[in-house]
């Protein structure tokens, strides 16, 4: 279970981690805290893949036909990984109940020049009185990892990265006990090839948890069965519906 503030914290992930895959606690494991910030970096990689980070920003035309895709203009956006999802030219006034005015992913396009990445509308420029709102994607961070401040995970995500960090520990752990070959290992009476067999079937169960937890919204929970019983115990107690042997 999650713990702690309402940041959570890089220790909070290293300390789940470790309390679901134990023997990443045993001497034969290096449980460095770098090698545990390593696991949860990949996991909160693959968490952002899946589950990107939305961000809006607002930028001021300029009777230009381009704009600059820079951390200036778009907070946080990473070249190469985050994309743009949607644009609005003429941004609506919320307070006046104004309709979006989205424009088509035919009406803009990425350039590149020698220097920088801009997009390009197409067949009109906004101008200077004219605010366009840029939606992207970007990637999540986790407070302390990598010196982020902040954490944009979702709290009832928290324990998807965890469950993914547990997959990619429990793939080490195979790979450790199936390369042991030290000699005060072998007298021990743990057969090192069964442990590592069982880690990458423990790897594959926190891979597919993740995956289930990724791709499946939490659903109201449900139970179906016969409502066709009596209030007592007795036989003559009246059903809440009717016999089974009455029904046409």
């Amino acid at each position: 279970p999650r713990i702690g503030s309402k940041l959570a914290l890089l220790e909070e992930y290293i300390e789940n981690v470790r309390g679901m895959v134990r023997e990443a606690n045993n001497p034969i494991y290096d449980s460095g805290v770098d090698q545990y910030e390593d696991y949860i970096r990949r996991a909160l990689r693959r968490y952002s893949i899946d589950k990107p980070l939305v961000k809006s920003a607002s930028i001021t035309g300029t009777s230009s036909e381009y704009f600059i895709v820079n951390t200036s203009n778009l907070p946080d956006f990473v070249e190469f990984w985050s994309s743009i999802e949607r644009m609005e030219v003429k941004a609506p006034t919320i307070a006046s109940n104004e309709d979006p005015n989205y424009i088509e992913r035919d009406q803009w396009e990425y350039y590149r020049n020698a220097t920088a990445l801009y997009v390009h509308f197409i067949g009109f420029t906004p101008t200077s009185s004219e605010t366009i709102s840029v939606t992207y994607t970007v990637p999540h961070t986790i407070n302390n990892l990598d010196s982020e401040s902040t954490d944009s995970v979702p709290s009832v995500d928290f324990e998807a990265v965890v469950y993914y960090a547990c997959n990619l520990t429990c793939m080490a752990l195979a790979s450790k006990f199936a390369g042991t070959s030290d000699p005060t290992l072998r007298a021990d009476v743990v057969n090192y090839k069964t442990k590592s067999a069982e880690y990458i079937a423990l790897s594959k169960m926190y891979r597919d948890v993740y995956m289930e937890w990724i791709s499946d919204p939490i659903k109201a929970a449900s139970l179906v069965r016969d409502i066709d019983f009596g209030y007592g115990f007795a036989d003559n107690q009246p059903f809440m519906t009717h016999r089974s042997f009455n029904r046409s």
